[in-house]
């Protein structure tokens, strides 16, 4: 019995430093899209979501160096780069200055394009932090960041012309108490009409990837999400163990996901922090760069 505690112990400390190890390490996923309207160029898109403030290294010295040499021709960013917590909005705030100094820094050499998370619509409408939050929006305006809460905007990159949508959805979304799941109606209410495929590919940045039916059957061909942290733990043939509303084996905790109806697909980060639960395993933070290249 001794011998089976020790042994029990022993995993739980080696659990401890593996992802103490693996919170600092940062992963690179590289995918490839296909599409026939990609040009000869082939523009790189790097996506990251749920920075929650963290930093790699001091002023996110080792997360810009891994940016640099991918060397993106544009950044999509899933939400989630705060925390919507008093003590983390304060203008000393480490969370929201290492926040603030990135996406300054980013802007310096790269066009980025925010979708807001959860955290962001909370800090908004928050009456205990919303003027932290404006302050945090002053900080970070530059002509190079895109804020798409509710927008899209259409732009060409490399030659390949895209639009790219910004869902933000209510905060009772995000309930960890009860489900609720959006439809292809609420997503048409708050983005407009089915965006068209003829000549431009649509991207929807999807903070929760629980919406990724509702943006399929609005007309989304690519939905960019995070949230979910990777499942916290990841197991081989299993995959994420438990989801940021704290319900086990969602259905959506990371990588690339078909629709089973419409020609769509979700690209799900494991995301760059944690904030409430400082625990990974097996689920290092992850960078995804995409490259579209041309049919044939």
């Amino acid at each position: 019995m001794i011998y089976f505690i020790a042994i029990i112990i022993l995993l739980i400390y080696a659990c401890i430093f593996r992802s103490i190890y693996e919170r600092s390490v940062i992963d690179t996923t590289k995918i490839n899209i296909i599409h026939k309207l990609a040009s000869q160029s082939e523009p790189v898109i790097l996506f990251f979501s749920d920075l929650h403030g963290v930093s790699f290294g001091k002023n996110n010295e080792k997360l810009l160096t891994a940016i640099d040499k991918i060397n993106p021709d544009a950044i999509i960013i899933g939400g989630d780069m705060i925390i919507d917590k008093y003590k983390h909005m304060t203008n000393d705030s480490k969370a929201k200055e290492n926040a603030i100094f990135l996406l300054n820094k980013l802007c310096e050499k790269y066009t980025v394009y925010y979708g807001m998370g959860n955290h962001e619509t909370k800090s908004r409408v928050n009456d205990k932090i919303k003027a932290e939050y404006k302050n945090y929006i002053y900080r970070i305006e530059n002509k190079n960041l895109h804020i798409l809460a509710n927008k899209h905007e259409y732009v060409t990159i490399k030659g390949t012309r895209f639009c790219i949508y910004g869902l933000e959805i209510e905060p009772s979304y995000y309930s960890k108490k009860t489900l609720k799941h959006a439809d292809s109606a609420y997503i048409e209410k708050l983005l407009g009409p089915e965006p068209e495929h003829k000549h431009s590919i649509p991207i929807v940045i999807s903070h929760t990837p629980d919406s990724f039916d509702a943006c399929a059957k609005w007309g989304a061909e690519y939905v960019l999400s995070g949230h979910n942290h990777g499942g916290f733990i990841r197991l081989p043939y299993i995959g994420g163990i438990i989801a940021s509303n704290f319900r086990l084996f969602p259905k959506y905790s990371a990588g690339i996901y078909k629709h089973k109806d419409c020609i769509s697909t979700m690209i799900l980060s494991r995301g760059l922090g944690t904030h409430t639960i400082k625990f990974r395993l097996f689920n290092k933070p992850e960078l995804i760069v995409i490259k579209f290249k041309p049919k044939g």
